[in-house]
């Protein structure tokens, strides 16, 4: 309820209008081996290893600020494409969202043609997937490339959590040591608030600038406490 407050709030003063929306999922491995919700699953494009044990983390995120409306936690083994549709249906009832016509980036794992078809008759938005030409075989209906402002959503989200995993060490999101769904999502929601309330800290501060740099709005807010 907490994030869900925070995300309210964020609605209610204008600091997010989230009519562009994009969505993607990060890792987040474990602590322990014998986490007995964890599960064995393939790793992103570009890690160490193919495969990675631990958690999925889907993110609901608003272009415009670069902050989380909502998330799904779910095993490493489970695929994207599922997680989508509940993200955008709860947040659609919870918040009232209401999608503008350009707007929905999805990464390649959240594909489906049930999907892009709900998106464009009930929520009356354009559905951005990226696709691999190499992997798809059908490539009808399918974009041939990023535009600039398509490669923009994705690289946001992928900002938005370069941002959680490694700033807030308070929460430490990357291989908690903690194991269980239950202690792994209350971790991911403290870390989501944190940046709700950063966000929020800077629109009152009136430096919208910082609403991405919890750092520095931190910084900027005790220097003006001790002013």
């Amino acid at each position: 309820m907490l994030f869900v407050l925070l995300v309210q709030a964020g609605l209610w003063m204008g600091l997010t209008r989230a009519c562009d929306l994009i969505i993607d999922s990060a890792p987040i491995l474990t602590w322990r081996r014998a986490d007995p919700d964890a599960a064995l699953g393939h790793a992103p494009a570009h890690p160490p290893h193919p495969l990675l044990l631990g958690y999925r983390l889907h993110t609901l995120l608003c272009c415009g600020t670069g902050l989380p409306l909502l998330f799904r936690l779910s095993r490493a083994n489970a695929h994207d494409a599922p997680f989508a549709r509940p993200l955008l249906e709860l947040a659609v009832q919870r918040f009232a969202l209401r999608a503008s016509p350009t707007s929905g980036a999805f990464g390649c794992g959240y594909w489906g043609l049930k999907l892009i078809a709900w998106i464009h008759t009930t929520l009356g938005a354009q559905a951005v997937i990226p696709w691999n030409p190499g992997r798809q075989k059908r490539r009808d209906g399918l974009p041939p490339t990023w535009t600039a402002e398509e490669l923009g959503k994705r690289t946001s989200i992928e900002r938005f959590f370069g941002r959680v995993f490694s700033l807030f060490g308070l929460f430490r999101l990357q291989r908690p040591p903690l194991a269980g769904w239950s202690a792994i999502t209350a971790r991911v929601m403290l870390t989501y608030a944190a940046t709700l309330v950063a966000g929020l800290a800077a629109q009152q501060a009136g430096r919208p600038d910082l609403i991405r740099s919890p750092k520095r709005v931190l910084a900027h807010t005790w220097e003006g406490l001790l002013k």
